[in-house]
């Protein structure tokens, strides 16, 4: 946390009235744009991405008395954030589980997602941002067990490290690790289930 952000967190918490309204505005411009990335990467539309942005925002200002700095405060804003998003898509999908399929691959991951760093510039069709598989991944993320969505969007598009996921996700690092190679993997049989994307091996 920069001493901007540590200063306007702790001007919310020990702030009310108009002094807190300034500070949290602050900090509002600052998270909302992640915020509504996360947002729209799990639930994969901008109606639900905006319904989950907006129950994160609301929950981080009734909340933010309870931030202990035992965490990044971005890793605390994230983990509001996801959990918001994965809410907002199982209510959604609730009424349409028959039309709708997720798949819970418990298998192992492979290279399918390796970070850009290390894998695009040996094989850049294996990239989560390579022109190429953008919008079969972006369908898959959206059809996909949504815990497995949100891991591989905060690995892969909000670029995190392991050890900042673990923080968000309030685990150790070997969950973190095994569950991310299931990502993978339910990833990967999607897109070759579906016929899309590059193939992966």
């Amino acid at each position: 946390m920069n001493s901007t952000e540590h200063e306007l967190v702790k001007r919310c918490q020990e702030s009310d009235g108009s002094d807190f309204q300034v500070a949290y505005h602050q900090l509002y411009d600052l998270y909302k744009n992640r915020v509504f990335t996360i947002c729209l990467r799990v639930t994969g539309n901008e109606e639900d991405a905006l319904d989950a942005a907006q129950e994160t925002m609301i929950t981080l200002s009734r909340r933010i008395g309870d931030f202990a700095y035992r965490s990044r405060f971005s890793s605390w804003v994230y983990r509001i954030a996801v959990n918001a998003a994965i809410d907002v898509r199982r209510r959604r999908l609730a009424g349409t589980r028959g039309q709708v399929t997720t798949f819970l691959a418990n298998i192992e991951a492979g290279s399918a997602l390796e970070p850009a760093s290390t894998q695009e510039s040996a094989n850049p069709t294996l990239s989560v941002e390579s022109a190429e598989s953008r919008d079969a991944v972006r369908q898959a993320l959206r059809r996909i067990n949504p815990k497995f969505a949100s891991l591989l969007v905060l690995r892969y598009m909000q670029n995190l490290a392991y050890e900042e996921i673990a923080e968000v996700l309030e685990c150790s690092l070997g969950t973190v690790k095994s569950r991310l190679n299931r990502a993978h993997g339910a990833l990967r049989e999607f897109l070759e289930r579906e016929g899309e994307g590059p193939e992966l091996e």
